[in-house]
């Protein structure tokens, strides 16, 4: 089965009703939308703990959003 498992999934009535729908408007399978889902989720989560650990790297060093815009500005020079 290409290292692929089978999940079994509780959904609520609506949110089911809303998935056949977008599903059938993007011509995707559920299974396929599902995946680009928690793809698009785990992507999300992912790029919300960069930013977090860039926040804090930020708070300690002291460094502003004008700081940030200059170090870029330098960088792009290069």
């Amino acid at each position: 089965m290409n290292g692929r498992r089978i999940l079994t999934l509780s959904l609520p009535q609506s949110i089911l009703k809303e998935v056949n729908e977008i599903a059938k408007e993007e011509k995707l399978s559920k299974s396929e939308l599902f995946r680009m889902a928690i793809t698009d989720f785990i992507g999300r989560m992912k790029w919300n703990k960069a930013a977090r650990f860039g926040q804090k790297v930020a708070r300690e060093m002291k460094i502003t959003e004008e700081d940030i815009e200059d170090i870029v500005h330098e960088f792009r020079k290069r």
